[in-house]
């Protein structure tokens, strides 16, 4: 998995770095938070028991090291309270997590991802901050586990890994950092021209100023979080204003990574911090030319009144690259001639030539389902899985992981869902016929339910879109290419549904889309998904659609499912329990499902596909808070 590093807010650090030694002459004192020493690791092995991974030896021992090629000397402790030095530099402890899920003790290699990150600043010896980052850092690898014994081999190897790229990116910020490396130049100067300069007495800096998270399930996530450039108050003289900024880089895809022809934005957000107008007020992009090359620069922000703020957005296209690299773009203001600008930003960011390399890695092999003992957790529920890839008429195109998915679906129905077997419904094939979904429907289902009854719905295969209504029709084993006489609306399950006394209903379908025959493709309207005859029925309904536009739903070969099956799979095992409570909400399914299928659906080929969840996130439904799995 790969990652970016980005300016302040929350940073990601990129594991493709080279070890730089910067020796900056300067003496500091590096300080490790007693979150530091008591840094570790926790998850769960191949029985579920919670394990401890201690990590703070190496952490520490990298951070020395590390900054020991960042400064010419660092002390851990000072000799006396007198000794003399240019700056501390603090550590603390900031978000660590692991993505590992063992299902059962076995012969098996998983991959596990660990997420470490780190607050770090450096204070100078009058107590000023002169540089403060929040670093984070993901790297993904692989474990093993065996059938006669609960531990898991490899772990640490993952984390010693994401250890050093994340000290990586702290070494980069320090040695770097504008003003430090202005104070190391200082020190040069003074050294050189008399002894009697020296240095200072440090000043106990303030703690660790707090940097809000982002990271929000649903939210847009930024490469490169926002940070503040602001001017020194020396720099300015009477009669003039002063300017600070903040800046946001956002990647298309939102992987962390700029890929060869991928959108991105830059966000400003310039304030007027002094006393009168500042006149002509423009940003400027620089640095690699596949980043800035597609950039209209500078670009006008116009006058600003004293405590005005005003935000502009560049955008551009990624240019062509000819291998991943750490590339810098850098931000900055230009203005009149009475204006105080703040320093330009830098930002280092992971750029590489395309999008081979998928953001997701298969961990779990999905066909495997995980033992479930003891009585189903939803004993009213009733299920039906249905997978329609192969057709009677043979000039109809197939979709061959229709009806695995089908199947596999049916077993996490009972397994992972915890539904009675006797009332999960399955339909393949050669056993779809329109007469079979329609007794399936509006016979088998109604006598299956009851009032407190949940009914989830799942469809794999091939539909049809009216050209002028966009009514969307599923195809059955008998359907032909010629008609659509014998499809299976999909207004007409919603009407089943809404008929059938169930207090709920989660429908999720991984269709392939194609306009209803004859007609014009300049004409095509687009998929209602809503239909307006299901007599309020929509209202009980959460809608998961894995292709929500016209075209192929892509296959994932790496898992052996349809791309969005893959995901609903993973997810319902306990990908998709993001604030790691134990259960698997409906609304946490359709934000990692969304997420995933279209990062991957564009690292794999290169098309976009568009998952759609209804009600969707912006809307306070009761359909978005079903749990769907109880993990163990």
């Amino acid at each position: 998995m790969a990652a970016v590093l980005v300016s302040s807010g929350c940073q990601y650090f990129s594991p493709r770095h080279i070890s730089t030694n910067y020796n900056l002459p300067l003496k500091v004192l590096l300080r490790l938070d007693q979150s530091i020493g008591a840094a570790a690791l926790e998850y769960h092995n191949a029985c579920a028991q919670s394990v401890t991974l201690p990590i703070h030896e190496p952490l520490a021992a990298e951070l020395k090291q590390r900054m020991e090629q960042v400064f010419e000397r660092v002390v851990i402790q000072p000799e006396s309270s007198s000794e003399t030095l240019d700056g501390v530099v603090d550590v603390a402890l900031g978000l660590r997590q692991i993505d590992l899920f063992v299902a059962r003790k076995a012969n098996k290699s998983y991959p596990a991802t660990v997420t470490l990150g780190l607050d770090v600043a450096y204070t100078d010896p009058q107590g000023t901050v002169l540089h403060s980052k929040k670093l984070q850092s993901v790297t993904t690898g692989e474990v093993d586990a065996r059938a006669e014994t609960c531990d898991i081999s490899g772990l640490d190897k993952v984390a010693k890994d994401v250890i050093a790229t994340v000290v990586e990116g702290v070494a980069q910020q320090l040695g770097t950092a504008t003003k430090i490396r202005e104070q190391a130049q200082l020190r040069t100067t003074q050294r050189g021209t008399t002894a009697q300069v020296g240095s200072v007495v440090p000043v106990p800096p303030p703690s660790l100023p707090a940097v809000p998270s982002s990271n929000v399930p649903g939210a847009s996530v930024p490469v490169a979080a926002a940070t503040e450039s602001v001017p020194t108050a020396s720099s300015a003289t009477p009669g003039t204003t002063q300017l600070s900024f903040r800046t946001i880089l956002r990647d298309q895809n939102q992987n962390h990574v700029l890929e060869q022809n991928e959108r991105f934005s830059v966000d400003f957000e310039v304030k007027n911090e002094g006393p009168t107008a500042a006149d002509a007020v423009e940003v400027s992009l620089s640095g690699h030319p596949a980043i800035v090359a597609s950039v209209k620069t500078p670009v006008s922000v116009g006058s600003l009144q004293p405590r005005e703020i005003r935000r502009v957005t560049v955008e551009g296209t990624v240019g062509k690259v000819s291998e991943a690299e750490q590339a810098e773009l850098v931000c900055a203001l230009q203005a009149a001639a009475n204006v105080v600008l703040p320093s330009a930003k830098k930002f280092f960011v992971a750029i590489k030539p395309d999008a081979t390399d998928a953001t997701e890695v298969v961990s779990v092999d999905v066909d495997q389902l995980p033992d479930k003992k003891g009585k189903p957790i939803q004993p009213h529920a009733v299920a039906i899985a249905i997978g329609v890839g192969a057709f009677r008429d043979p000039a109809m195109p197939t979709m061959k992981l229709a009806a695995h998915d089908a199947e596999v679906i049916s077993g996490y129905f009972t397994s992972v869902m915890g539904i009675p077997p006797q009332k999960v419904k399955v339909v393949l094939d050669g056993k779809g016929l329109k007469d079979d979904w329609i007794e399936v429907f509006e016979q088998w289902l109604p006598k299956q339910v009851g009032p407190q009854t949940t009914a989830y719905v799942y469809v794999s295969g091939r539909a049809i879109v009216d050209h002028e209504t966009g009514a969307v029709s599923l195809l059955p084993y008998d359907a032909t290419v010629s008609g659509s006489t014998r499809a299976f609306s999909l207004s007409r399950l919603e009407r089943a549904l809404a008929n059938a006394p169930v207090k709920q209903a989660v429908v999720m379908l991984d269709l392939s889309l194609e306009p209803s025959s004859g007609s014009d493709p300049a004409r095509v309207a687009q998929p209602q998904w809503i239909s307006q005859a299901s007599n309020g029925g929509q209202e009980r309904v959460l809608l998961m659609v894995g292709n929500a536009t016209m075209q192929e739903a892509q296959a994932y070969q790496p898992g052996q499912h349809g791309l969005f099956t893959y995901f609903l799979l993973k997810g319902l095992r306990g990908a998709a329990d993001l604030d790691k409570n134990g259960s698997v909400l409906t609304g946490e399914l359709c934000a990692y499902v969304q997420r995933q299928v279209t990062a991957v659906g564009r690292s794999a080929s290169g098309d976009t596909q568009q998952p759609l969840c209804l009600p969707d996130a912006n809307r306070v439904s009761p359909l978005r808070q079903l749990r769907l799995s109880q993990l163990p």
